[in-house]
């Protein structure tokens, strides 16, 4: 999955600042461990923010209203509650977003996305308000009361990359990549798109860029100037995988352009962003433990083995130099001997004995991360995915609206309340659709992709779902009517000395009505292991497990329970969650009337 670095979110940042300042919070809903926030202009206009420290913060136009509600989003709501955005920035190049609002006092929002992730709330003192994860390690503490110290950066940002700082780095490393990866605050991305642009690649040795560090340094920080002054984001194929970048890179082909970099998010990490993470059980929270330590030990293990080369190296120009040159080799290792060296020979036997005691460390970190790595097999070994259950790849463009496919094959797409059916008829009501509505307030429009050529089946069909989608479900009708209209008879503009309400549509002209509809829906799992849901001659054609459903006084949480047990046997392509099956199902729980 392509992932933000820093130099995205510096894009994101910009993009925040200009397009929702004196935007303030109307609400804030939750959506795993992502926060959705809710914020209107002075004008009235809404805007939606994803702020998710899994995948990033940006600005959606796709995402849905939740109705989830966390302990953490009931207190960032009494935090926020009708505050102004006052403005975004970045902490240096790091990937944590820190958001600023202005209500009854001053907050600081900040995300950070370095793993685990957290969202913490800052007083206009800098001390923690609200945090969704407490931290307590030895390098910070994030808790309530306490002043906040933000996730440390082991490495240099290319923005304080000077001439001289980028000949320490080439001296510390035997080739470009690992002086730059392991130095530089860069994803591998970004290092092999600044190795491209001084005209070499990662293998190439360290030393020949000597002489060439003012334009080194030079590449580094024009490339985080380029990303900010004028971002072209789009997503290339590399040989890690698809990767979104800020700007174009030298000699890759790109596969998708977009206008802004909250696009590129929308389509590439909105479901990501917005899907539940199961807390480990405490077998598999141990074995993570353990993992993470093993894989501690094993990257000290390198860095000693590494020291311990450079040892070498040094003990070996030790032998050749002056009795000076062979004292500063001695004192560039670390080294401190007890007695003063008389001569290189004495530096050089100094040096090859620092060399084998970082080599025996080595040897020691290495055989305890084996030991843990072991431990933690026992502790809970990885399951192996089942064959039948697999993960699917992101989904199409339809599946965050309401969908099926009818009995002949046309696609149909429903929205989810007022801003998903507008942006549903603003972006893909074509000349060749046909709209549903049904006859009473409170209902989603259905269009039907290709509904010039519909049959009378389908028009049943598609009438059926928009009334079991409507407010016809919650309140228990039994039946409700429906109507189908052309596209150039629905507008959003009001009939004169008129008033047409943000997010409603007039009707033009003559209505096609379908009577009597029964208010019943089908849940079903297609062959791409997605959740369908519509009338069920349609759900019945293409999934070989469904259950049909009729209004009923239930929490929906707990009709999705049931639903799911229903798809729960042998032939289930992939592990379904009980969030998909509620995001299928229409609003307020239902009663199964039999399965399939």
């Amino acid at each position: 999955m392509a992932e933000l670095s820093g130099i995205e979110v510096a894009v994101l940042v910009k993009e925040l600042h200009e397009r929702l300042l004196g935007c303030y919070v109307n609400n804030i809903y939750s959506a795993g461990e992502s926060q959705i926030f809710r914020l209107r202009k002075p004008g009235g206009e809404e805007t939606w923010l994803v702020a998710s420290p899994k995948t990033g913060v940006w600005i959606s136009s796709d995402v849905s209203q939740r109705a989830e509600t966390s302990g953490f989003t009931s207190r960032l709501r009494s935090e926020l509650e009708r505050a102004r955005f006052t403005g975004s920035s970045q902490l240096g190049l790091d990937r944590v977003f820190e958001l600023d609002f202005q209500g009854r006092e001053s907050r600081k929002v900040m995300i950070e996305m370095m793993p685990p992730g957290n969202i913490v709330v800052l007083d206009a003192e800098g001390k923690v308000a609200l945090a969704q994860h407490d931290v307590r390690a030895k390098s910070r503490v994030v808790a309530k009361g306490v002043n906040y110290t933000p996730p440390k950066q082991g490495r240099i940002s290319p923005l304080d990359v000077g001439p001289g700082e980028a000949r320490e780095i080439l001296a510390k490393e035997p080739t470009l990549g690992k002086a730059i990866g392991r130095h530089v605050a860069l994803p591998r991305k970004y290092v092999a798109e600044a190795l491209r642009r001084l005209g070499t690649e990662e293998g190439a040795p360290s030393a020949s860029l000597a002489g060439r560090e003012e334009e080194m340094a030079a590449v580094l920080s024009g490339m985080v100037s380029e990303a900010r002054d004028s971002p072209k984001p789009c997503v290339c194929a590399t040989s890690d995988g698809d990767e979104i970048y800020a700007f174009p890179p030298q000699g890759l082909s790109v596969k998708t352009q977009a206008r802004t970099m909250s696009e590129l998010c929308d389509s590439l990490l909105l479901r990501e962003a917005t899907e539940a993470t199961p807390e480990p059980g405490p077998e598999e929270s141990k074995r993570l433990e353990l993992l993470a330590t093993a894989a501690k030990l094993r990257r000290e293990s390198d860095a000693l083995l590494a020291d311990a080369a450079r040892a070498r190296g040094a003990a070996v120009a030790a032998r050749s130099a002056t009795v000076e040159e062979a004292v500063r080799q001695v004192e560039g290792a670390g080294l401190k001997p007890a007695k003063p060296l008389s001569s290189p020979a004495a530096a050089a036997s100094a040096l090859y004995d620092r060399a084998k005691e970082l080599e025996a460390k080595s040897a020691n970190d290495l055989e305890a991360a084996t030991k843990l790595e072991k431990r933690a097999a026992r502790a809970g070994p990885v399951r192996k995915p089942d064959a039948r259950r697999l993960s699917r790849a992101r989904g199409e463009w339809y599946e965050k609206f309401r969908w099926f496919v009818t009995s002949g094959g046309k696609l149909a797409v429903g929205g989810r309340d007022a801003q998903t059916n507008a942006y549903l008829l603003g972006r893909h009501l074509e000349e060749k659709d046909t709209v549903f509505h049904a006859d009473l307030f409170g209902s989603p429009f259905f269009i039907l992709k290709g509904g010039a050529a519909q049959t009378e089946e389908e028009v049943k069909e598609v009438a059926q779902a928009t009334v079991a989608f409507s407010s016809a479900w919650k309140t228990g009708l039994g039946s409700a009517d429906a109507y189908w209209v052309g596209p150039d008879q629905v507008s959003s503009s009001a009939p004169s000395g008129e008033y047409l309400p943000r997010g409603s549509f007039a009707i033009k002209g003559k209505k096609n009505f379908v009577s009597k509809v029964l208010v019943e829906v089908a849940l079903g799992m297609d062959g791409d292991g997605r959740v369908m849901g519509g009338p069920e001659g349609a759900v019945k054609l293409r999934c070989p497990h469904y259950v049909v459903l009729r209004p009923h006084n239930e929490k929906g949480s707990e009709t999705a329970k049931k639903v799911l047990k229903k798809f729960e046997g042998p032939e289930v392509q992939r592990a379904v969650t009980i969030e998909e099956v509620q995001r299928a199902l229409p609003a307020g729980g239902g009663k199964v009337l039999r399965s399939a």
